[in-house]
């Protein structure tokens, strides 16, 4: 467009901004890179970086031009490259590795034979564009879908399962791109809930999301599939996690636990489905936390355990949280401080004995829901400061003053399921999460 434009990246960041430049189709852009961190130091060296950084953001935005690239044809998504190959399972398993069609876990060779049988899973056109992947941006088809399930170690009765999956991954809310690039060991939560549980014979019981479950193994194991292969979030270049996490290669995957929910409405049917229907949902969260109270015997009590957990999941992220009134310029309907790094709501993974205590005294799920908020609660200095301004919402307060950590009940979602056990987890999402998305399976 003949504007002057500069982007400043850290140099350990470039190599992510490079990768989202060319997934929006530039062939170049401008950048001046600078020595990283940038984040938690003081003001006088950050000040230090910028006047370092000055002459050459001058230079860039008056002399650089792009260079003359010749764009590369892009490649039709669909019918598949196929080829033929002689070797054993490893020799396969050695090639999809080296070209980095797989992780680092063994895969089923997606044989022409076996994509076909999978593809009668569904009545989906194969050809069928269902995502374009980020932040590389490839392109996902319905034949692809099937290709990667067989790698999971899927069957073609789970295809529609799949691809629901895929409906509720894409969906704005779900954030792919943030949560698939950014430096916390971020983790899909799946949670599979209604008939199709029974249908396919899964786990809701003891270990539901446990290594003796091939199904929503397999299940996990191709949401990593779509997110590194197709998607190319992969480490250190595009995926920037510090740490990783074996979620990375295996996704959670949980089912929800109807007959062991001792209130009316299931967590189905809070996200806007019938009972009857089988819906999958997705929640990008930090790594879990565990409530592990054998002793509550009132529901208050357990209930202040769990208040201690939730305040103290993903600590660092939870901002002072202010309630706005949502307008015309908050795309989301969301309230407008929730932007500023701060974690919206929380899944709960309730054991059914940990349900059935909560339930004793309080009678309801919503009494439970708003006695975890007012609860959930820290000392002020307990918070991040940079974006914590609670003076101007809460009035007075000191360095002790309680501040919540969420302001509305529905900021916390329960779902029953595993067996018996007084074992429950605690997920808090990725910021730009603002809430599970839901996709319903067709059956």
């Amino acid at each position: 467009m003949g504007v002057p434009t500069v982007t400043i990246a850290t140099d350990q960041f470039l190599t992510l901004a490079r990768g989202t430049q060319k997934s929006q189709g530039l062939t170049d852009m401008c950048f001046v890179v600078v020595p990283h961190p940038i984040g938690m130091l003081p003001k006088a060296e950050v000040e230090a970086k910028v006047d370092a950084a000055f002459e050459d953001i001058v230079k860039a935005a008056t002399q650089w031009k792009p260079a003359k690239e010749k764009e590369t044809a892009q490649e039709k998504p669909y019918p598949a490259k196929t080829f033929k190959f002689t070797g054993t399972y490893a020799d396969v398993n050695k090639l999809f590795a080296k070209r980095k069609w797989s992780l680092s876990l063994p895969i089923v060779p997606p044989t022409v034979d076996k994509v076909q049988a999978m593809l009668k899973g569904t009545k989906r056109d194969p050809a069928e564009v269902v995502w374009v992947v980020p932040p590389r941006q490839g392109m996902l088809t319905v034949e692809l879908v099937a290709t990667l399930g067989v790698m999971a170690g899927a069957q073609p009765e789970h295809m529609p399962l799949l691809l629901a999956m895929v409906e509720a991954m894409k969906a704005p809310e779900a954030a792919w791109r943030g949560t698939s690039t950014t430096t916390a060991a971020t983790c899909p939560l799946v949670i599979i809930s209604g008939p199709i549980i029974e249908k396919l014979k899964l786990n809701d019981g003891t270990g539901t999301a446990g290594g003796e479950n091939p199904a929503t193994n397999a299940l996990g194991y191709f949401v990593n599939l779509v997110g590194d292969v197709v998607g190319g979030s992969v480490p250190p270049n595009m995926d920037k996690s510090t740490h990783g996490t074996s979620f990375d290669l295996i996704a959670n995957v949980v089912c929800e636990n109807v007959k062991g929910t001792p209130w009316k409405k299931t967590f189905a049917e809070e996200q806007g489905f019938s009972r009857n229907d089988s819906i999958v949902t997705i929640s990008t969260s930090y790594p879990p936390n565990a409530n592990i109270d054998h002793d509550s015997v009132a529901s208050e009590d357990l209930l202040n355990t769990f208040s201690a957990g939730i305040a103290g999941t993903a600590s660092g992220i939870a901002s002072c949280l202010t309630v706005h009134v949502p307008d015309a310029t908050n795309p989301y309907n969301r309230p407008l401080s929730q932007w500023n790094n701060s974690a919206t709501y929380a899944v709960l993974i309730l054991s059914p004995e940990h349900a059935d205590t909560m339930f004793r005294d309080m009678k309801s799920k919503e009494a439970i829901q708003d006695y975890l908020v007012k609860n959930t609660v820290l000392p002020y200095k307990w918070y991040t400061k940079a974006t914590c301004e609670p003076g101007k919402a809460f009035g007075p307060y000191d360095a002790n003053t309680l501040i919540p950590r969420f302001t509305q009940p529905e900021s916390i979602k329960l779902v029953v399921s595993g067996g018996p056990g007084k074992q429950s987890q605690i997920w808090v999402p990725f910021p730009q999460v603002w809430k599970p998305v839901s996709a319903k399976i067709a059956e």
